[in-house]
C-alpha cells in the first residue's frame, strides 16, 4: 500500500484547514481508501480540530528526518499544502532528490512578490505535480511566475454537504432587522474596511453587520465602526454554519480571493452571497443567478498596521483573465446594493437554490476525494 503523506499548517482556522479536517476524516470512514496516510505540521494543532490520524510536528529533529525519509522514497507521495512560495520548502528540497512530491497551492501565490519569484519556479520544477484550487490560482501562477500550464491541474475545494446547518446560539432577536455577516480573517486582503465603512451609510435603516472572525486588523475596524450601533463584532466562531444560517446575506468584499469556501458553505445554508467580482469568487458565484457580484474599482484606501497581510502586487480578472494592481469595492456602491437587496428577499431566495445545487451536485467532498485520488493513483 502506497503512503501519503500530508504537510499543512494547522495553527489558526481557515478555510485550507477545515477543508483538509473535513477531507481527512471523510478518508477515514472510506472503505475504497487505498493508501495510508500520515500528517506533519509546521507547529502547534489549533484546540478547536479533532484529528483522527497522528499529527507529527517537523520542528521536532525526528520527525523533520522522517518527512526527509517520505520525500525520498518510491512508495510515499508527499502533499504539501501552500508552501509553493516557501524558501524553508526550498532550502529543504535543494538537498533532496524529491521522488513524489505534490505541491497544492491555495492561495499563498498572492503574496509572494515578483521579485521572488525564483523560489516559486524552483519549488515547482522539483514538483511532481502542482494543484491549483481555482483558475484564478492556475492563473497567478503561468502569468505572475511563468510556471509551465502543464505542471498545473485544477481542483477544485469540496465540502462536506451532510452538515445539518444547525442553529446553536441566536445572533439577533429582533426578526425586523436585515443581517449581513461577514465571516473571516480580519486582515487587509478581505476588504472589511469596505463593509464597515459602506455601512456608515445605512445607519437609518434597520441593517445591522455580523463580523465574525479575529486578527490583525482587529482594533483598526473597530475603531473604525466607533458610532456605528449597527456593526456587532462577535469574534472568533467555532461553527460557520451556525453564523451562516442565521444570517440574510452574506459580504464577501475581498481584494484578493484565490477561491472562497466561505461561499460554498453558505450555499449549503441556503444563505445568499453578495461578493467582489475578482480572482476566484466569480468560478462559485454566477451573477444574478447564485449570487450577486460587484466589480472592485477604487484605489485602496487602508493603513497597514504590524502584523497587517502586505496586499498582493496582483489580482485576477475573472473575465480577461488577465492579471491586473488590485482595486476595491466603492463603499457608497456597496451600501446601495446592500439596501437594494434587503428589499429583494425573493429574489436571494432563488440565488440561495442555485448556489445550493451548485455545492451540493458539484463542489461537494465526495468528488473532490475522487479527483484527488485519481492523481495519486496516476502517481504510483
Amino acid at each position: 500500500m502506497h503512503q501519503v503523506s500530508h504537510v499543512i499548517g494547522l495553527k489558526g482556522i481557515g478555510g485550507v484547514q477545515r477543508n483538509f479536517i473535513e477531507y481527512l476524516e471523510n478518508i477515514q470512514t472510506d472503505d475504497d481508501n487505498q493508501f495510508k496516510h500520515k500528517v506533519y505540521t509546521t507547529g502547534v494543532v489549533d484546540s478547536e480540530y479533532c484529528v483522527s490520524v497522528d499529527v507529527l510536528n517537523i520542528k521536532i529533529i525526528r520527525n523533520l528526518y522522517l518527512l526527509v525519509k517520505d520525500l525520498v522514497s518510491r512508495k510515499t507521495i508527499v502533499h504539501f499544502y501552500n508552501n509553493l512560495s516557501s524558501f524553508k520548502v526550498a532550502f529543504l528540497l535543494f538537498f533532496i532528490p524529491v521522488r513524489k512530491l505534490i505541491i497544492h497551492e491555495r492561495g499563498t501565490a498572492w503574496n509572494q512578490p515578483v521579485k521572488k519569484g525564483f523560489i516559486t519556479r524552483f519549488n515547482a520544477r522539483k514538483a511532481s505535480v502542482i494543484l491549483s484550487n481555482s483558475k484564478a490560482t492556475k492563473t497567478i501562477l503561468i502569468k505572475k511566475f511563468l510556471i509551465p500550464e502543464h505542471k498545473i491541474t485544477i481542483i477544485y475545494n469540496g465540502i462536506d454537504v451532510n452538515n445539518k446547518c444547525i442553529i446553536k446560539n441566536k445572533l439577533e432577536a429582533d426578526s425586523d432587522v436585515f443581517k449581513l455577516g461577514f465571516i473571516g480573517r480580519l486582515d487587509s486582503p478581505k476588504g472589511v474596511h469596505i463593509l464597515l465603512e459602506a455601512m456608515q451609510y445605512l445607519k437609518k435603516y434597520k441593517i445591522k453587520l455580523f463580523v465574525a472572525g479575529n486578527g490583525p486588523l482587529f482594533d483598526v475596524l473597530e475603531e473604525q465602526s466607533k458610532g456605528c450601533a449597527n456593526i456587532i463584532f462577535i469574534g472568533r466562531i467555532k461553527d460557520p454554519y451556525d453564523f451562516l444560517k442565521q444570517i440574510d446575506l452574506l459580504v464577501v468584499p475581498s481584494i484578493r480571493e484565490p477561491f472562497g469556501n466561505i461561499c460554498l458553505e453558505a450555499g449549503l445554508c441556503r444563505t445568499p452571497v453578495l461578493a467582489a467580482n475578482v480572482d476566484g469568487l466569480p468560478e462559485i458565484i454566477e451573477n444574478h443567478v447564485s449570487g450577486e457580484l460587484i466589480d472592485p474599482t477604487d484605489n485602496i484606501t487602508i493603513d497597514m498596521p504590524a502584523g497587517a497581510l502586505k496586499l498582493p502586487e496582483f489580482v485576477v480578472d475573472p473575465v480577461t483573465h488577465e492579471i491586473y494592481e488590485p482595486k476595491q469595492i466603492n463603499p457608497q456602491y456597496l451600501a446601495n446594493k446592500l439596501f437594494e437587496l434587503s428589499l429583494k428577499t425573493e429574489e436571494l431566495a432563488g440565488y440561495t437554490e442555485q448556489l445550493h445545487k451548485k455545492v451540493v451536485n458539484y463542489f461537494n467532498l465526495d468528488r473532490y476525494t475522487s479527483e484527488l485520488y485519481q492523481i495519486y493513483k496516476n502517481m504510483e
